[in-house]
């Protein structure tokens, strides 16, 4: 063997093997391709990583890529918005092209709808939904406050930022009746539970369903304003996972109203004591009191030397310059909010329990005002065996609600009232005088008067048993039962409290008032209990059958519900209590003592069903029905019967669109029609009700039975036949949604009372009866787009709705002139004169050619012009013209935004709306009380006279102080509703302390508002700004799965 050449052969195997360990195992390599569609069009924009690694790159205009990878083990995940998501080896390639699918889950994508789901695509009424993951990006305390500005055609509106009352008024698509207004809310399949969707905890939210139109049908009696349908979260197979949030907020009012100062304030009191002069000695007048003080021996209220005293702070006893809001309330006000949930389970049972406690503290200093809660909810879903399941859910709440004895209401009139020019506390820190009936807003907010608690605590169960029918395919029993236990406690302790007056003699320096202390509120301790019960038990059963043949699917389903609530109250006062130390019902005085109480119950039996069919679900039908009966009515009109059908049309799935148009992925036209009840009335109106009076009978005082009301033994259902045509669709691959909807709604057999015809003469109070007629119509449409920029993922949408109601008839007084007729023009309006400027000077009213006399008797610079609408030469009562609008917004949107990019995310939602108006009043304001600076800043003076704005009045005391459209002010606005940051810890740092995913945020609500009112906040409709005002937050917190 020939040896020579060895050394040189081994030399170069050892290189071939050296440059192929490289390839293997140490050298990164190059992988190009192209990913194109389902066509084979070029994806632009594709998002391609190395798995479980940092590195990434984007296709280009032509679907082409280009990318590191370390080895042959190596993964590339292709992701791209509307198409699925796509992993695949290396290997040996270098060479990778690769075909992505749209993502079908939108098509798929089930709602919730009346006794069941649907698929998205085949349901034909208009139905809007809302995750819970998107409602726990609000910090609210209160879920209906996160609605506002999700979904189109529900009109949130928040009225009141006050702990445990805070919850927003949800209208869908407007205002119907003449009567409440209110949704019927359904959660977890069982209607109407107790304590309703506001104290919901967001984290046991799966979704929120809202039907809208007819597909309503199937709640009857009462679905007439729309169905809410919430379902909590339930448990998923798998190893147990445990979670828990924690939230640390605080809160202020989105708008503190901005009053006159001490110095403004005088100054105005100075001009009113003026205005009391002849017109002609105005001008002298001002002069003098602004040089001297005194005019022709008449003293200004407040010398030129007090207004000096107020501007500069240097005499805090005599010349305060109080900001009662300042002294009132803190900077910020904390929030808390926990969660703690445990999910998992077998293939054969689930699990889902969850645990959350929150704590809000109010606006006040040293508040009495509070509200804490504690939540626990247990679901759990159990396959017997294959043909029989079966779901528990448990929930148990308690809220913890207290206040001061004296209502926010009238906290806020104080503080509306409290004149700059007294002392919240004096200098040496002693509360100040009251303002009215011994109220001081520094002391009333607190402790000191008493306290009052309002505890509601909630027990609600339900149960649902599937029975599938093995022998017929298809084929399903369902059988529910729910119980649900509601217990409040209430609770008022009254005691006297102690303010300050200054006195008529000074302290040992000469100079400071001496303080007497002066007792306020009631002469002794007293004491009000309150306790109530309710049950309501739901006993029902449904039939459903779901089959396919070939292109065909049919669902039929029937059912029956009965409902019965049972409740009872009761009532104990007592007073003369013999220490203000023992606030319990044993230690008051027998001298005044008195308790009642009551109960009543009610009950429902309805029977329901569907009828669906659709053909290669392309061509969709469906038929609705309840037959509804209720204890509200008598025998003979005690059911109703409600229909419903819905027709759709999948125009995407016709081969003049698939094939012609490939930019439409999905169409669908729909429209349906259906009548439903509304029951929400006044009970027992057939029946006489009596009630019980004292009187005199031979010197002794003897209880005597008397009619309260005369019976309508033929009252009925008040009937909503709504109406809906809607438009949806996706486009570009799905990256473009849209949905629109005109609606058109009657409601008929309102039952209103005929207070207006009837003269008041007869002295009869007539029962309400089927009078009333109203239509509402309108429309609501949202708009979607979302797409990717390599790792930055981004959506964003736009939805809104539009509603305007008109009466078609109700009781009218007769003789009205046309324009001020309520008939034709939306609910709730109101006459008003309409204002047309002012008169600036004597010479404008000396050549004024109108009469006033009917209104005031003499003109005076200053005072305010009306329109003669009738023509007549002279300003009358017939004057007044109704308007067309209310304080309900007849617009209601929202803008959104979301956002990712690698383990940080954005969400944020504007939201708005327009078309409602609100009433500014002074009836408060002058000398018993302060100004807004608004009123200050504009308004006619001698020296400085305005042809836009009237001089000031007193108290309201002028003909132009209200009832005018001046006063009227447009309530539009545009809000930053909700915004979030949020930032996923990275995995590989998680697993070194045990946890699975981690995630930190910050968020705020109604964080900025731009609106037109100006003075308050233009969701209000408190007209002298006596409202406890709606709430701005600011929010951290983390969620933490392990």
């Amino acid at each position: 063997m020939n040896t020579k050449f060895l050394p040189s052969k081994l030399l170069y195997l050892l290189a071939f093997l050296l440059s192929f360990s490289r390839v293997s195992f140490g050298q990164n390599r190059t992988v190009t391709g192209k990913v194109t569609d389902e066509k084979g069009e070029a994806l632009i924009g594709v998002n391609i990583i190395v798995k479980e690694t940092n590195k990434g790159t984007t296709s280009n205009a032509e679907g082409k890529y280009s990318i590191s990878v370390p080895g042959a083990t190596s993964k590339l995940v292709f992701t791209f918005v509307s198409y699925e998501a796509k992993e695949i080896s290396v290997g040996n390639q270098s060479i990778l092209n690769v075909s992505l699918n749209p993502d079908a889950k939108s098509l798929s994508e089930v709602v919730v709808v009346g006794y069941g789901v649907q698929k998205k695509a085949t349901v034909s009424g208009s139905v809007v939904a809302v995750k819970g993951a998107d409602l726990q990006k609000s910090p609210s305390m209160n879920l209906s406050n996160s609605l506002a500005g999700r979904m189109a055609g529900v009109v949130a509106v928040n009225r009141s930022g006050e702990p445990g009352y805070d919850g927003s008024s949800i209208r869908i698509r407007g205002a119907n009746t003449l009567n409440n207004n209110d949704a019927l809310i359904v959660i977890d399949g069982i209607p109407n539970r107790a304590g309703g969707l506001d104290r919901i905890n967001p984290a046991d939210i799966e979704t929120i369903s809202v039907l809208k139109d007819a597909s309503a049908a199937i709640y009857g009696a009462r679905a007439a304003n729309g169905v809410i349908l919430i379902t909590t979260k339930k448990g998923k197979s798998g190893k147990p996972e445990l979670s828990y949030s924690f939230n640390q907020g605080f809160s202020q009012p989105t708008v503190i109203p901005k009053l006159a100062n001490a110095a403004q304030y005088a100054g105005m009191l100075n001009d009113l004591d003026i205005y009391g002069l002849p017109t002609s000695q105005w001008a002298d007048a001002t002069a003098a009191y602004k040089a001297t003080g005194v005019y022709n021996g008449r003293k200004a209220p407040y010398s030129p030397t007090d207004i000096q005293l107020y501007k500069d702070g240097t005499d805090p006893w005599l010349h305060p310059d109080t900001d009662w809001y300042g002294a009132t309330l803190k900077p910020w006000s904390p929030q808390t909010k926990h969660n703690l949930q445990m999910s998992g389970g077998s293939e054969n049972i689930k699990y889902l329990a969850s645990l959350g406690y929150q704590n809000q503290d109010a606006y006040y200093k040293n508040s009495a005002t509070g509200y804490d809660q504690y939540d626990l909810r247990l679901n759990l879903d159990a396959k017997i065996n294959e043909n029989i399941n079966l779901s528990i859910g448990l929930m148990g709440r308690e809220e913890q609600r207290r206040f001061p004895t004296k209502a926010a209401s009238a906290i806020f009139r104080m503080q509306m009232r409290g004149k700059p020019n007294q002392p919240a506390f004096w200098p040496n820190g002693l509360p100040g005088p009251d303002i009215e009936n011994g109220e001081n807003p520094v002391v009333i907010t607190t402790n000191q008067t008493g306290y009052e608690t309002d505890k509601q605590s909630y027990f609600q169960t339900n149960g649902q048993l599937d029975i599938k029918i093995p022998w017929i395919q298809g084929l399903k029993l369902t059988g529910t039962a729910a119980i649900d236990k509601r217990f409040r406690a209430t609770k008022r302790w009254e005691t006297p409290w102690t303010l300050y007056e200054k006195g008529t003699t000074f302290e040992a320096d000469g100079k400071t008032p001496t303080l007497v202390a002066s007792k306020r509120g009631p002469a002794e301790p007293r004491l009000t209990l309150g306790d109530e019960n309710q049950l309501n038990v739901l006993l029902g059963a449904i039939v459903t059958y779901e089959r396919k043949f070939g292109d065909h699917g049919v669902t039929v389903l029937a059912g029956s519900n009965r409902e019965t609530i049972n409740g009872d109250n009761f009532n104990a006062y007592r007073r003369f209590f013999i220490s203000p130390a023992l606030d319990q019902l044993f230690a008051g005085g027998d001298l005044e003592k008195t308790n009642t109480g009551g109960a009543y119950e009610r009950a429902r039996l309805n029977y329901f069903g569907r009828a669906a069919y659709n053909y290669k679900e392309k061509y969709l039908a469906e038929f609705l029905w309840r037959y509804d009966g209720s204890d509200i009515f008598p025998e003979a009109t005690r059911y109703g019967f409600f229909p419903g059908g819905m027709l759709g049309w999948v125009m995407s799935e016709e081969s003049f669109i698939k094939d012609q148009l490939p930019v439409i992925n999905f169409l669908k036209l729909r429209g349906s029609w259906g009548q439903m009840g509304n029951d929400q009335i006044a009970t027992y109106q057939y029946l006489s009700t009596y009630g019980f009076r004292s009187y005199i009978i031979g010197n002794v005082e003897t209880k005597t039975l008397y009619e309260t009301k005369i019976p309508n033994n033929n009252i009925k259902w008040e009937v909503a036949t709504n109406s809906d045509i809607g438009l949806e669709g996706s486009l570009f691959n799905d990256k473009v949604t849209f949905e629109l909807d005109y609606f058109y709604n009657k409601r008929t057999d309102i039952l209103w009372v005929k207070n207006a015809s009837v003269p008041q003469s007869t002295g009869l109070t007539l029962p309400a009866q089927n009078i009333g007629e109203v239509e509402n119509s309108g429309f609501d449409f949202t708009l979607g787009y979302r797409s990717q920029i390599g790792e930055f993922k981004y959506n964003v949408g736009l939805n809104g709705g539009y509603a305007k109601n008109k009466i078609l008839f109700w009781d009218e007084a007769p003789g009205a002139p046309e324009w001020q007729r309520s008939t034709g023009r939306p609910m709730n309006t109101y006459v008003a004169y309409q204002y047309d400027g002012v008169f600036k000077d004597q010479a404008e009213i000396d050549a004024n050619t109108i009469n006033y006399k009917a209104i005031v008797n003499t003109l005076r610079p200053g005072d305010m012009k009306y329109k003669d609408w009738n023509g007549d030469g002279k300003i009358t009562p017939d004057d007044q013209v109704r308007n067309d609008f209310t304080q309900l917004p007849l617009f209601q949107g929202g803008f959104n935004i979301g956002a990712t990019y690698k383990n940080f995310d954005l969400t944020i939602l504007f939201q708005g709306a327009a078309g409602a108006m609100q009433y500014v009043s002074a009836g408060e304001s002058g000398n018993i009380g302060n100004f807004l600076l608004d009123i200050y800043q504009n308004r006619w003076t001698v020296e400085n006279p305005s042809s836009v704005h009237p001089r000031l009045a007193n108290r309201n005391d002028q003909y132009f102080s209200g009832g005018n459209t001046y006063w009227l002010r447009s309530s539009d606005y545009i809000r930053l509703k909700n915004f979030e940051i949020g930032y996923n810890v990275p995995a590989n740092l998680l697993g070194k302390i045990g946890l699975k995913n981690c995630r930190i945020y910050a968020n705020g609500l109604n964080l900025f508002t731009w609106d037109k009112l100006g003075v308050y906040d233009p969701e209000t409709t408190n007209s002298t700004g006596q409202y406890y005002p709606q709430s701005k937050l600011i929010n951290m917190g983390l969620t933490a799965t392990f």
